[in-house]
This record gives structure tokens, C-alpha cells and sequence, in this order.
């Protein structure tokens, strides 16, 4: 009896200090690999710019690019009304009768403060890939958008623009213009 007393002795004096071996190691392993990591930003730029051309009263945020999921008809050439707060529009353009699923597209909020029913025209191109202009992938002009009769809309209009490809060469440049 005394001998086994004496070996689980031995074992519970022996398994901290394996235990703390192997934290040491463990510890050691994970410095070293925190010396050595390096983090670095990588600015992903997809988008080369937005040019803003706008009569005043309507502004608009450029929301990126997004892969089309579904056909969707387009709308683009229809008249709109802004509506009163809570009523969002939405406008989809597309090169043909309906966007195509897979392909990339771009959306553009647009928001205003008139209360005077004017009318206003939106153009849009974009252009990807290098030179002096790039290559226009989409351009379009919209219908008539009237603004609203109400004192203040926090309303918006939000277009949907098909680029009409599913590869996309850098920089991407957005050019809107409302008139």
C-alpha cells in the first residue's frame, strides 16, 4: 500500500506542473505569433465617384453597388409624384423591358425639401474602366418627377439602375444630374 500511496503522490504533484509546461508553450506560441501579425486597412474603392449637379431642393446619396437578385420591370420613363412622408417610390431602370438577375446595379436615395409641385428630370450615367470618360455601361433620363404639395416630406424616391453586366472594370464613376 505504501508504494501506490507514493506513485499517486507523485501523480497529482506531476499534472500542474505539465499542466503549467504546457501553458508556458502555449503562451510562448501565441506572442510570438502577435509579434510577427501586421494589420493593414485596405481601402476597397470600387466606386471612383458621384458628380453632383442638382438645381437645389433635391439631394440624393449614392447607396453602392449590389448584385440584381431578381427581374424587376422597369419604370424608369413613368411619371412620379413625391408623395407624403411614408410613401417611398421606387424607379427601376434597365436596358431592356426588365433587370436582369446576376447583373450589378446601383442605387441612388433621392430626398427634397420643395413644396411647390415643380417638375424635375433625373439623368444618370455611369461609366467604368480607365481612359479620359471610361466606358458608359447605363445612361438614362427619368419621366417627370412633380415634388410634393405637403409643408415637409421626409418622403423618398430611390432609383434601382441595371448595369447591364455582371463584370465591372475600376473605377466606377456615377454622374446624376436633376433639372
Amino acid at each position: 500500500m505504501g508504494f501506490i500511496a507514493k506513485i499517486n503522490q507523485f501523480a497529482t504533484r506531476k499534472v500542474p506542473a505539465v499542466s503549467l509546461l504546457v501553458m508556458l508553450s502555449v503562451g510562448m506560441v501565441a506572442g510570438a505569433i502577435a509579434a510577427t501579425l501586421v494589420v493593414s486597412q485596405v481601402n476597397r474603392s470600387g466606386e471612383g465617384g458621384t458628380y453632383h449637379n442638382t438645381t437645389g431642393g433635391i439631394t440624393f446619396t449614392d447607396s453602392g453597388l449590389a448584385v440584381n437578385a431578381n427581374a424587376v420591370t422597369a419604370n424608369s420613363s413613368s411619371a412620379v409624384t413625391w408623395g407624403s412622408t411614408g410613401t417611398n417610390k421606387q424607379v427601376y431602370y434597365s436596358s431592356g423591358a426588365s433587370s436582369v438577375a446576376g447583373n450589378w446595379l446601383d442605387s441612388i436615395v433621392f430626398s427634397t425639401t420643395l413644396t411647390d409641385t415643380s417638375t424635375h428630370i433625373v439623368t444618370v450615367t455611369v461609366r467604368n474602366g480607365t481612359g479620359a470618360t471610361g466606358t458608359t455601361l447605363a445612361s438614362f433620363s427619368t419621366g417627370t418627377w412633380t415634388a410634393p404639395t405637403t409643408t415637409s416630406s421626409t418622403a423618398t424616391i430611390t432609383i434601382y439602375l441595371d448595369l447591364g453586366v455582371q463584370s465591372i472594370t475600376s473605377p466606377l464613376t456615377v454622374y446624376v444630374s436633376v433639372t
